[in-house]
């Protein structure tokens, strides 16, 4: 009798793990599938400039020598223009310009799947300049802060070895922008 109550418990365990492991998995290919709707979806992951803007000369510092401060220094700050480097101060910016990174919006429960949103807005006028939107499927996993594990759409690496949603975000501002300096 002992023999046969183990047996049971084992198959019930067996079971309950087996059917565990089936839904997970069909959770997971629902979830791939709906990320993989929402990647092709024309116009929805990418970069989107609506207006560049040029710069005076008010808006730039010069660039630190001292390895520490740049380091403090986003990449995203920058300016390329003419094979020229020149820095964006961000306290100026920041009077007439708001950069809103890496926001998270929930786009679907399955996965979950989130749009991650990177906004330039002009603050007098409140309108939007551009913005970068990359798609994130957890895959099951629910971790609520950054960063995070997961699928990113848009893929691929650049040739430096940059992702491609990555370097959407932190590009926007010298997409946005331009100097004659």
């Amino acid at each position: 009798m002992k023999y046969s109550f183990s047996f049971i418990k084992i198959s019930i365990i067996a079971i309950t793990v087996s059917s565990i492991s089936a839904c997970s998995s069909i959770e997971r290919m629902r979830s791939d599938s709906l990320f993989e709707q929402y990647c092709n979806e024309e116009g929805r992951v990418g970069q989107f400039i609506y207006e560049r803007v040029e710069l005076g000369e008010e808006f730039f510092r010069t660039i630190p020598t001292d390895q520490r401060e740049l380091d403090r220094i986003g990449k995203g700050y920058y300016l390329y223009n003419n094979d020229k480097k020149v820095l964006i101060d961000k306290e100026v910016f920041s009077q007439f310009y708001e950069r809103n990174g890496l926001k998270k919006i929930r786009l679907s429960d399955v996965g979950p799947i989130y749009s991650i949103e990177t906004t330039i807005v002009r603050k007098s006028d409140g309108k939007v300049l551009s913005k970068a939107v990359s798609l994130l499927n957890m895959r099951g996993q629910t971790r609520g802060y950054f960063p995070i594990e997961g699928v990113y759409c848009r893929q691929g690496r650049d040739v430096k070895g940059t992702s491609l949603h990555y370097k959407e975000h932190y590009n926007l501002i010298n997409k946005t922008f331009n100097s004659n300096l």
